[in-house]
């Protein structure tokens, strides 16, 4: 039977991130506008993370800084982009991949669009900047990103790993480079897959190995836009002060 090694996230307080988490079911799209074909998109069916669920999601000792999950609040000192940039530059990485901004309105399911698939959106999916194959996939940068406002909005997480996806659909899956048709072929398969949705305030944001652990971001149920900006980057685990 196949492991499935879910998001490894960083917290403190289990509370805090109960209160800010919610989980939910997936389902696939066929041909819809604006969409690629046979995205994957939450349900809409959230309930609160049980009690017992942050645990399932920690990091154990084996999990290395470019695979953790964390979130973090920017420093008061932050007071506008320029700045924000000047403290990515010193994080620790020398050559920070900025992803741009993108700016998106209340009520979007998933706000990622992919200029390769002509400004479709893909759904949950695994970012390939790199298109590393699966045996070196976890060297990937980690992503990340910064909720400029002035709305709030949510990061979309999977609960199964692209590696563990992989091992499900592909017979040689040492030598598959990870797609996020992968991720597609697996629920085709009826196999299970979670989403979890965490709420990301104007000023917060967060690292994640979005290589590894298909993701998106949402603005539904949000009465205000927000914009974010990103970068790639390899960097060591607490940056910031845990936000949860």
């Amino acid at each position: 039977m196949t492991t499935m090694h879910p998001a490894a996230i960083a917290y403190r307080d289990p509370v805090a991130l109960i209160a800010r988490c919610e989980i939910g079911s997936v389902r696939r799209l066929g041909r819809e506008p604006g969409y690629e074909s046979g995205a994957v998109l939450p349900v809409g069916d959230w309930f609160p993370l049980p009690d017992d669920h942050p645990e399932r999601y920690a990091p154990s000792v084996f999990t290395k800084d470019r695979g953790l999950i964390e979130f973090f609040r920017l420093p008061a000192t932050v007071a506008d982009r320029h700045a924000l940039a000047v403290l990515v530059a010193e994080l620790g990485d020398p050559h920070p991949v900025h992803l741009g901004e993108t700016a998106d309105p209340p009520g979007e399911p998933v706000t990622h669009r992919l200029p390769e698939s002509g400004g479709l959106r893909p759904g949950l999916h695994v970012d390939n900047h790199q298109n590393l194959s699966y045996t070196v996939r976890e060297t990937a940068r980690r992503r990340l990103c910064v909720n400029l406002g002035p709305g709030s909005r949510h990061l979309l997480l999977s609960t199964v790993d692209i590696k563990s996806i992989c091992r499900t659909v592909q017979d040689r899956y040492e030598t598959h480079h990870p797609h996020t048709d992968d991720l597609r072929f697996y629920l085709d398969r009826q196999r299970p897959l979670r989403v979890l949705r965490i709420r990301i305030d104007p000023g917060e944001g967060w690292f994640a190995p979005t290589a590894v652990l298909p993701y998106d971001e949402s603005t539904d149920g949000q009465d205000l836009p927000s914009a974010t900006t990103s970068w790639l980057g390899h960097w060591e685990r607490g940056q910031f002060g845990p936000l949860v």
